[in-house]
This record gives C-alpha cells, sequence and structure tokens, in this order.
C-alpha cells in the first residue's frame, strides 16, 4: 500500500512538472491574496477510508511562501484489525481493546514550485508541518445483549459478541498520551478561481507518543506511527 501511495506521489509530481513547463512563464498569475482557509478529508495507511479530517489556515508570506495554523483529527488503526460479522449481522474489531485517536494542532511552511495559469495547469508546492499530538486512548466497547464492556479478548469469547457498542461509547473513558507529529507533502492545486482551492495533498506522516499504545492487546503494540497519505483539501481565499 505504500508503495501505491509512494508511485502515486511520483506520478503526479512528473505529469503535473510537464503541464507546468508547457506553460509560457508570462501566462503565470501573481497570487493576489493574503489568507486561505481549507478543510481536507485524508485517507493514510494506518486509517480508514477516511482516516482524519484537518483545518488549514494560511498566509502568504515573500518569495513565494506560506505560513499554516491547523489543527486535525485522526483516528489511526493497528495493521492487525480485522472486521468480523456476528450472529446477528452486526459487526465488531477482533481483539481491539482501544482506540488511537490524535488532536493535532499543526503549525508549517509551504513554498510554492510552480504557479498555474489562468484556467489551466496545477500549481505545486512542498509543505512540511509539526506540532503535538494528544493521543486519546479510547476504550473499545462491545455489546454482549443487554449489557457493554470494554473489549478483552481474554474473556470475551467470538460467540457472546453481539456487536460494537458504538464509537463514543467511551470517549470520556479515554486515557491521554502526549506525543509529537511531522508531515511532509506534496500538493497540487487545480482551482480555476482566484478565490476558491481545490488540491490535492500527498505524502508521508510520523507521529511518536510517550508510550506504547494498546490496541489490540494480543498484539505487538508500538509508541511510533508511520504512515503515506493523500488528501483532498478545499477551501477558499482572500
Amino acid at each position: 500500500m505504500r508503495l501505491l501511495y509512494s508511485s502515486l506521489v511520483i506520478t503526479l509530481l512528473i505529469c503535473s512538472t510537464s503541464m507546468v513547463s508547457a506553460q509560457s512563464s508570462s501566462a503565470f498569475q501573481d497570487e493576489e491574496y493574503t489568507v486561505e482557509n481549507v478543510f481536507g478529508v485524508k485517507n493514510a495507511t494506518n486509517g480508514g477510508l477516511v482516516s482524519a479530517i484537518y483545518f488549514r489556515h494560511s498566509r502568504m508570506l515573500a518569495n513565494d511562501n506560506l505560513m499554516h495554523l491547523g489543527i486535525e483529527l485522526s483516528n489511526t488503526k493497528h495493521p492487525r484489525e480485522t472486521r468480523e460479522t456476528t450472529f446477528t449481522g452486526s459487526n465488531f474489531i477482533f481483539g481491539k481493546s482501544n482506540y488511537l485517536i490524535s488532536i493535532r494542532p499543526t503549525y508549517g511552511r509551504e513554498k510554492i514550485f510552480f504557479k498555474k495559469a489562468p484556467q489551466q495547469g496545477v500549481r505545486i508546492s512542498g509543505m512540511v508541518a509539526a506540532g503535538p499530538s494528544i493521543g486519546l486512548e479510547a476504550p473499545y466497547y462491545i455489546d454482549l445483549g443487554g449489557r457493554s464492556e470494554q473489549y478483552d479478548p481474554a474473556r470475551h469469547g467470538r460467540n457472546e459478541i453481539v456487536g460494537n457498542a458504538g464509537p463514543f461509547r467511551g470517549l470520556f473513558e479515554s486515557q491521554i498520551v502526549l506525543g509529537g507529529f511531522f508531515k511532509a507533502s506534496l500538493t497540487f492545486e487545480t482551482n480555476s478561481t482566484k478565490n476558491k482551492v481545490f488540491g490535492i495533498e500527498a505524502g508521508f506522516q510520523i507521529e511518536a507518543f510517550t508510550r506504547d499504545i494498546e490496541i489490540i492487546p494480543v498484539a505487538n503494540n508500538r509508541s511510533t506511527y508511520t504512515a503515506a497519505f493523500i488528501a483532498l483539501y478545499f477551501g477558499k481565499r482572500r
């Protein structure tokens, strides 16, 4: 999966660079804005289809640089997670005892490599961002028919599990684990107006905590998580 993501990043870069280089440099538009606000939806190799959502506020600086302040909410999965169906038709994740939910305030910088021509082309830029991670080790509850408990694979057999008890059942019982987050990415912006933003962000990220996060007790758990990711973002600028 990570090889697929890496290949996608390289392919996007080559194709986009070819498109930009074919344009006359005189056709490139100036970056006539100072503030940009975008929302993004991320798919990472260690998460689900939608593994994170984020908001990013940006300000244009000199020499085609931008400064970012943002926040991200992410769900990280253990590589051994498998979903099973119960006798009632509901499902649960076998062996899972805790969720790992991360709140990530971030500070970042972006450098525009290629500007886009009006009504065509792609703007390509490189971005780095880092910040603290507030990890929530939230209990994963299962429905045992009339009662719910945190899943313990040593005590709960498959046949007695009716399903999962919902993603928010143990949220307010979470243990806080502090850590840090870093990502590096390329952005490919294809919007056709000056005040609207739409683009793709692809890159790699690393997150480290002060202790191992026990997602699946019977598996090898870790304190550091790496992943490739791709995201779609949209917003406005002024």
